[in-house]
Parts: structure tokens; sequence; C-alpha cells
């Protein structure tokens, strides 16, 4: 779903890496690329590079980099609760030109900042950058379903969707990390998030519920969001946690179905993938498509 990519530093990327860059990322989005590219006060240079895969607002109005006014931001995944935000932003006198959660989260930010994520339900990696404060913001949504790589050198920031998306704005592919992948051959999956390593050296992720700002004076780690449990009802019944879960699934469904295109299931088999199959059938009655 979409690819994201980008450059922030003192020396741009040529264009040649960056159309070998948006080559790549094709893969990702195949409905549409855009660029943008501007040259901060200070001196530093922003790129950001995107290929979509339209699910909202099919329309080229919706295409990315997305620009409000000077901002502009580049997003990977999808806000589930858009509709509820939209509403909100409207009664505060946003005004919108898009109905994609692209231009919410754009609206969004631009009014309450990094923090305004706090209030989104969704999925995502994105690159923020308040033209303002020319500060950019790298972040990554709580359990980290969109992936955000970043390399980062003393002068210069490259970040992607995709390892190969960085080598192609670098210009060069980074040292596989023979200790992570020997890891991972012998302890599998488990092995991949017992430590900051990739299997690349000197290349790192955005950790899952966190932000990282990018100024002329700092670089700054944010960690927004962690979970916790507050157990307001101690003594809550076994027919009582039934009941809430259930309906926590179902109007979790219920916004995941938002789609201005056909919604697939990918099933695993196992109950999980087949609640949310079935719930999507039998409480609202979803033409439902599988894959399995």
């Amino acid at each position: 779903m979409c690819g994201i990519a980008g450059y922030f530093g003192r020396t741009p990327p040529s264009p040649e890496r960056i159309e070998t860059c948006q080559a790549l990322m094709q893969r990702r989005g195949p409905d549409d690329t855009g660029s943008y590219a501007i040259k901060t006060q200070d001196g530093r240079f922003l790129n950001l590079l995107h290929s979509r895969l339209s699910i909202i607002d099919l329309n080229m109005r919706a295409r990315q980099p997305f620009l409000n006014g000077n901002d502009s931001l580049c997003f990977n995944g999808e806000i589930y609760n858009y509709l509820e935000l939209r509403g909100q932003l409207t009664q505060n006198a946003s005004q919108f030109t898009t109905s994609s959660d692209t231009e919410v989260l754009s609206q969004l930010l631009a009014r309450y900042g990094i923090e305004g994520v706090s209030r989104c339900e969704g999925m995502w990696a994105f690159a923020w950058f308040d033209s303002a404060k020319e500060q950019l913001f790298l972040c990554r949504d709580r359990f980290g379903e969109k992936p955000l790589y970043i390399y980062e050198s003393q002068e210069d920031l490259f970040f992607g969707s995709e390892p190969k998306f960085i080598f192609a704005l670098l210009g060069r592919k980074l040292e596989v990390d023979q200790t992570q992948l020997k890891r991972y051959l012998v302890n599998g999956y488990k092995s991949i998030y017992k430590s900051s390593n990739t299997f690349f050296k000197d290349l790192s992720e955005i950790p899952p519920g966190t932000y990282k700002i990018y100024d002329s004076k700092e670089v700054k780690t944010v960690k927004y969001w962690s979970p916790t449990f507050d157990q307001q009802d101690p003594f809550i019944s076994y027919k009582e946690a039934v009941s809430r879960a259930k309906n926590a699934l179902i109007q979790s469904v219920e916004l995941r179905l938002r789609s201005d295109v056909p919604i697939a299931f990918c099933l695993s088999g196992g109950v999980d993938s087949n609640a949310l199959i079935s719930i999507a059938k039998r409480e609202f009655d979803y033409d439902v498509h599988g894959f399995t």
C-alpha cells in the first residue's frame, strides 16, 4: 500500500538516482508517482517521493506528496477514523479540497502539530515537513504495521519504505549485517526485533509508536505511545468481557471497511482472520472476497 522515500540534508541526490528510486517504488504504488523538492532557508534540501496505491479518493487531487499551504506530507497507510476527524476539523473551520484520509492527516498535523497523531486510529509511516519551523518529522504507527527505514550520516538523512529505495538515493548498497542474517537463519522471525539491528549495517527503522524530529539544531526521538492496561473494572464478569471484546472487534471491522475500491481478506485459517471475515458478512452484509 503505497511507497515513500526521501532525503533531507546538504547534498541532494542526483536526478538519475531519484529516477531509479521512483522506478523501484512503482511495485508498491502502481496508480501514480509524485515528487516534491525544496531548499530551506539554512541551505538544506528536502526531497519527497511517493508511489500511490489508490484506496480512498481515487481522484488525482489526492495525489502525493500532498501540499497544505507550504507544508508537505508523504504518507503510506490509512487513517481509519478519518471521517470522524474530518467532522471535528470542519467544526473548527478547516476546509477540504479532497475526500481523502491523506488530507485529513495533513490538516490534523497543521492544526495540532505532530501530537495530532494521538487522535488517529490507523496504520501509517509518513514524512511531514513543517515549513514554518523547517522541521522534518518521520512517524510510524503504534504497532509498526507500516515500514520506515532510515540511513543517517552527519549531514544527510535518507528514508524509505524499503531498503532498496534508500540504496537507490544513496547511490550504493549498504553492507549486509552478517550477524543479524545468521541470527535470523537460526531463530527465524522471532530474532528480528530482539535488537535495533536490520539486515544491513547502519540501516535502522523508526521504532513503532515513535516519531523523529529533524531540524537545523538537533535530531530528537520521541516515543509517543506505549501499550498500557487500565484496570477500571477489576471484577468484570466473563460474559461482560466477551461482550466488550466482541463490540470492539465489530467497531474495528466497520472502520476498516471504508474504501473506494473493493476490499478482500487474507485468511490464515486461524480464529482471528475467520472472525473478521465473518463480522464483515454477518454484521455489515459486505460482499466478502477472501484469499487463503
